[in-house]
């Protein structure tokens, strides 16, 4: 399957719009161990993202009567295979803007606030919402259509797996393991400054919207990733699939990315729970 459960790629899918990257047909706990530096910087705080909201069901911003009135019996697997395009749709959306964002920052770098207003202005609605479905509907929609072909392909789509062939440019080449993991300890470094922008803001915290939230900080760090190193997202996220099997037993590498759930825990208002 694309991912460990359903509870994983419902909740995947609403923490994060813009998509990340994940390891194909790997062994469990390697999967695991390397399920945000596949991501690369570009994208990893979405998966940080959904593993500090896992198993939580969010509301969804729909009418409220029209949400109650609606049997998950009436939806239809044609109805789940739309639903899925439209999230793969709105990834693409969100990628193209954060890259954007991204290369403004670069040249004018920007609060966290003023990059939150920005991608908050830019940020297409949630297919769940818009559908009025809860994490914990669309869960039980993949639970009972997960055999089904398009469905799976829906998903390897939205997971985003790189693609293989773009790990053989030269500048990915390049990059080491301990490059890999010296940008990781940076990103780390940033996301601390980021809690601490993010905790000193002067509106509470239940005001934002933690999905925008998540992709202000995505791009303010990678924007100071490729400042400083040159590096594009793309190409970290291509290296970590070159080096994933050495990466898989790195317990430097896993223990960077545990803090890094742990901070990104703390931004969100959502204690990290190990899995």
């Amino acid at each position: 399957r694309p991912c460990s459960s359903s509870r994983r790629c419902a909740s995947f899918f609403r923490a994060a719009p813009g998509g990340s990257a994940r390891l194909p047909a790997m062994d469990g706990k390697k999967a695991m161990a390397l399920a945000l530096g596949a991501a690369g910087v570009a994208t990893a705080l979405y998966v940080l993202s959904q593993r500090a909201t896992a198993g939580q069901d969010v509301p969804a911003a729909g009418d409220d009567k029209q949400r109650r009135g609606r049997s998950l019996d009436e939806i239809t697997k044609e109805q789940v295979h739309a639903i899925l395009q439209e999230i793969i749709e709105t990834q693409g959306q969100v990628k193209v803007f954060t890259k954007s964002i991204i290369q403004d920052l670069i040249k004018q770098p920007m609060s966290l606030e003023a990059t939150y207003d920005k991608v908050k202005a830019m940020m297409p609605l949630d297919p769940l919402d818009k559908h009025g479905l809860t994490m914990m509907d669309f869960d039980q929609l993949l639970e009972r259509h997960q055999s089904d072909p398009t469905v799976r392909d829906s998903i390897a789509r939205i997971m985003g797996a790189p693609d293989p062939g773009s790990g053989k440019s030269e500048k990915v080449q390049a990059i080491t393991v301990k490059q890999i993991i010296e940008l990781h300890t940076f990103m780390l470094d940033e996301l601390d400054k980021l809690v601490q922008d993010f905790q000193s803001l002067p509106k509470k915290k239940e005001e934002y919207d933690m999905k925008s939230i998540t992709v202000a900080a995505q791009a303010t760090v990678n924007a100071k990733i490729e400042s400083q190193y040159g590096i594009t997202s793309e190409d970290i996220e291509s290296a970590v699939l070159m080096y994933h099997t050495m990466l898989a037993t790195d317990q430097e590498f896993a223990a960077i990315n545990i803090k890094i759930q742990h901070t990104m825990g703390k931004l969100m208002g959502t204690p990290f729970a190990p899995n």
